[in-house]
């Protein structure tokens, strides 16, 4: 779709607004009427995310009781694991003469994740320059030499580069995979036989790797973080 000289592709914004929707519901219906006796199993389960987003925080940065980053956190955490697994289940590809893949992980195109890197970089740059001025923050390219500043430069943009493909590079690997194995299907029963219990573990496994580049993007998050509050 083209729209103002810009090109979107639906397929992605099908799969990502599914994505936060999905994320969206699940904090919503699993917080409904919070109790502080005995709660719920789905009220145990939120409590344990932020938990385990408070243990990363105290990990890299000694702090948990910052609202502001823990939510970034467990927003993060939750939309990059549904994200991730959107594509293992199934996916949907028209059999045109150029085949467009409708239904996918949103991960599993480097726009989206080189966008999320994106964001996240200049989500750290705001919060150094919200807590120790611009001045501060410009002044951090030249140290702790000022011949360095190239290289400073030069480290913002790997470290971009870095988080955004690290997360499209195992996504997009393993739905290829995935891809190449549902083929056999239409190979005969018997090759089809065959491929089902190899689909079966790759999906098994890809649902491992899926949660653990969330949990290595909202670590490296909270890493980079740190590094701008000191």
């Amino acid at each position: 779709m083209v729209w103002f000289n810009l090109t979107f592709d639906l397929s992605i914004l099908l799969t990502s607004t599914i994505a936060a929707i999905i994320v969206f519901l699940i904090a919503y219906l699993f917080t409904i009427n919070p109790t502080t006796n005995t709660p719920k199993k789905w009220q145990n389960f939120m409590e344990w995310i932020i938990e385990f987003v408070k243990n990363i925080m105290n990990d890299s940065m000694v702090v948990s009781n910052n609202l502001f980053i823990l939510s970034t956190g467990v927003s993060l955490l939750m939309y990059l694991f549904v994200a991730n697994l959107l594509g293992v289940p199934f996916s949907i590809i028209t059999a045109e003469e150029h085949a467009v893949s409708w239904w996918r992980s949103p991960t599993a195109d480097a726009h989206v994740t080189m966008t999320l890197a994106i964001m996240i970089i200049v989500y750290t740059h705001f919060i150094d320059i919200r807590l120790h001025g611009f001045k501060h923050f410009f002044l951090s390219f030249f140290k702790p030499f000022k011949f360095l500043f190239p290289i400073n430069a030069v480290e913002q943009l790997a470290t971009t580069l870095t988080l955004g493909l690290r997360l499209f590079g195992n996504i997009y690997a393993g739905e290829v995979l995935l891809t190449l194995l549902a083929s056999a299907v239409t190979q005969g029963f018997i090759i089809a036989a065959l491929a089902s219990v190899p689909m079966i573990l790759w999906q098994a496994f890809c649902i491992f790797i899926g949660t653990i580049q969330a949990y290595i993007f909202v670590t490296l998050t909270m890493v980079y973080i740190a590094h701008r509050l000191t």
